[in-house]
């Protein structure tokens, strides 16, 4: 006698169920997809629609920017309060980029001993800062008139009536026509015989701006005259170097010569009135 299974599902069912199966998740993929594309959409939406806001405003805050407070920064004591008199009057009031480079302008043509001068408008908050920087002289110019004035690193020639120093800082006297700029081998000649005091020490640098050439005086009276204002670098430690040797073997003060320099020659002699060998 046969025996019938019937809890055996047949082939026909299960092929339905798979084919269930497979209908079900194909529908749950593409549902995913949409709400993903949907979400996707929204966001950008709300990004452009945010962006939009946002120029919008800046537009209204650049047509129409009022300071609402005013920042100084990079000084203090009267310097502070000599720029933040400046932008006071601008507090409260419409504050054009025109402006900006106009109050700009202005505190560099006033205050020359400062650099690196900015004035920005903070649109969102309204504060209106300037930034400034106080330049540091590496040297003084003794003027034809008797009048100093300072150079910095940036071969800046300004004047300060109180330079900010740190430390004293060589004098250079000037004979001719003063330019604005002078040249930067000057200033690495400073700064190479500021590195070299130790065994180069002077107390005034003597430029004649018409002949192009620089002589330097060392405290004990001696002269380095390095000639045409080339090579200040080598001529600078060269001089060093013979001033150490002839330390010990000559009466000071001396007549230090570069004029030959270019051949090779160098010349050592007394100081005008001076025995040369040391007795």
């Amino acid at each position: 006698m046969k025996r019938y299974d019937y809890y055996r599902p047949s082939t026909v069912s299960l092929g339905k169920k798979r084919r269930v199966v497979r209908c079900q998740k194909g529908s749950s993929f593409f549902l995913r997809l949409f709400v993903l594309l949907l979400l996707l959409a929204v966001l950008v939406g709300a990004g452009f629609a945010v962006s939009k806001g946002y120029q919008l405003l800046v537009n209204a805050k650049l047509t129409d920017w009022k300071a609402k407070e005013i920042v100084v920064t990079g000084v203090t004591g009267d310097f502070y309060k000599y720029i933040f008199a400046l932008a006071e009057p601008w507090k409260g009031k419409p504050f054009s980029v025109k402006d900006a480079v106009s109050l700009r302008d202005v505190i560099l043509t006033k205050y020359p001993m400062l650099k690196n001068v900015s004035v920005k408008r903070g649109l969102i908050k309204g504060v209106l800062t300037v930034s400034v920087e106080r330049r540091k002289p590496v040297a003084k110019f003794v003027m034809p008139d008797q009048t100093l004035k300072y150079i910095d690193g940036d071969s800046m020639i300004y004047t300060d009536p109180n330079p900010d120093t740190l430390q004293p800082v060589p004098s250079i006297e000037l004979e001719g026509e003063i330019p604005e700029r002078l040249s930067p081998e000057l200033v690495d000649l400073v700064e190479s015989t500021l590195k070299l005091k130790r065994d180069l020490e002077f107390s005034t640098l003597q430029m004649n701006l018409t002949n192009n050439t620089i002589k330097l005086i060392t405290p004990d009276g001696s002269i380095v005259d390095f000639g045409p204002v080339l090579d200040l670098k080598k001529k600078a430690f060269r001089a060093a170097q013979i001033m150490a040797l002839s330390r010990e073997k000559y009466a000071r003060p001396l007549m230090l010569n570069f004029q030959f320099f270019d051949e090779g020659k160098i010349f050592l002699t007394p100081a005008k009135g001076q025995a040369g060998a040391k007795k």
